[in-house]
């Protein structure tokens, strides 16, 4: 993560039946013919914002895809990888404007990001940018990831899962810059594990989320010298994931996934206070929620997502000292299906931004403070 947000932001909304939006639609290019999603977003300034995802090709290949917010509109910056593979990227994050980094991942099938299952034959895929252009960064081994996020120029984590040689289930794939080189750091505990989720304090307090194969939310925290699991008492009968964290301070981390009672899935929310997790409750009535991404800034934190049983149609809340309440996102004139939000991020002044997807196009949402 960048220095500690300094802006305070408006203050929260209450929740109205039909409230009005503070949220304003951005228009953002579609480059693909069909299946335009973007996942990650990462602001360095005010006017200059990135996101990253995904789009499918005439030829039915998985594409990668990256924007760029100039200050004045979102353009498309092309991304040269192997053209006999799919790729996606599903994460981005920025030291310094011409410092950027993208991840994701490049198989011989169709990665979608938001699934539980694997791609086949999936290969790590990291870019460099410099603010003009991408560079395919060299990484061995099998794999895909799934987060990114900087401390400086010299130390930045990204997180994602893997399956070792001689091994059957994935582990969790954890690699540091170290200025020269991404490293491969070992992951605690058995597989199978997923990360989905990363977020860089300093250089001795990092947070890492995800979930095991037996239906278990995973927080890990490295301390400096090695990775930890981090107890999150929540109940294991009941089946629960986490895929986005955010580190404000030693004493006040957010994790955001999802629990599935019932067999419906539900919003979930989680907070650290330097000794023990607590789970926050989400004022939502609809069955089948999920969060995919979370921001705190002095002035509040969000929680993007969306609802599974509306075919993907966007969720947007907000903690109001108490609870997570809803903070919509400008209805879809046409149809509100298919407008997933999956990243969200806040500019050092404390404006919010929020990728995702609307029908077979991409979508962006801005919240000015």
């Amino acid at each position: 993560m960048s220095p500690l947000l300094t802006a305070t932001l408006a203050a929260l909304l209450a929740v109205n039946p039909v409230p009005a939006s503070t949220w304003t639609e951005v228009p953002s290019p579609s480059p693909g013919p069909e299946s335009n999603r973007l996942r990650g977003v990462s602001a360095v300034a005010a006017g200059d914002v990135w996101s990253v995802g995904h789009s499918l090709g005439g030829g039915g290949l998985q594409q990668p895809m990256t924007q760029h917010w100039d200050g004045v509109s979102w353009k498309t910056v092309a991304v040269a990888v192997d053209e006999e593979r799919h790729a996606t990227l599903t994460a981005v994050a920025g030291a310094a404007p011409a410092d950027l980094w993208a991840v994701g991942s490049t198989a011989t099938s169709v990665h979608d990001p938001d699934s539980r299952s694997d791609p086949a034959d999936p290969r790590p895929l990291i870019l460099r940018g410099d603010g003009t252009r991408w560079t395919p960064w060299p990484i061995a081994g099998p794999g895909h990831l799934a987060a990114v996020d900087m401390f400086g120029s010299s130390d930045g984590w990204a997180v994602g899962s893997h399956i070792p040689a001689g091994a059957v289930e994935p582990r969790g794939l954890i690699l540091r810059w170290t200025g020269r080189t991404w490293a491969q750091v070992p992951a605690p505990g058995p597989g199978p594990l997923w990360l989905t989720g990363v977020s860089v304090r300093t250089a001795d307090d990092v947070w890492a989320v995800g979930y095991r194969g037996t239906g278990e939310a995973v927080a890990l925290h490295w301390d400096g010298l090695e990775w930890q699991q981090s107890k999150l008492g929540l109940d294991a009968a009941t089946g629960t994931a986490l895929y986005g964290v955010t580190a404000v301070s030693d004493r006040e981390v957010w994790a955001v996934g999802y629990s599935w009672p019932r067999g419906k899935r539900q919003a979930l929310a989680l907070r650290f206070d330097g000794t023990a997790w607590e789970r926050i409750p989400v004022d939502v009535t609809e069955e089948g929620t999920q969060f995919r991404g979370v921001v705190a800034v002095p002035g509040g934190v969000w929680a993007v997502g969306y609802y599974v049983d509306r075919v993907d149609t966007a969720l947007i809340m907000t903690f109001d000292g108490e609870k997570f309440v809803k903070d919509p996102p400008p209805p879809y004139s046409q149809n509100h299906s298919g407008t997933a939000i999956t990243g969200v991020t806040a500019t050092p002044a404390g404006e919010l931004w929020a990728v995702g997807c609307k029908g077979n196009g991409t979508r962006v949402l801005r919240r000015a403070t």
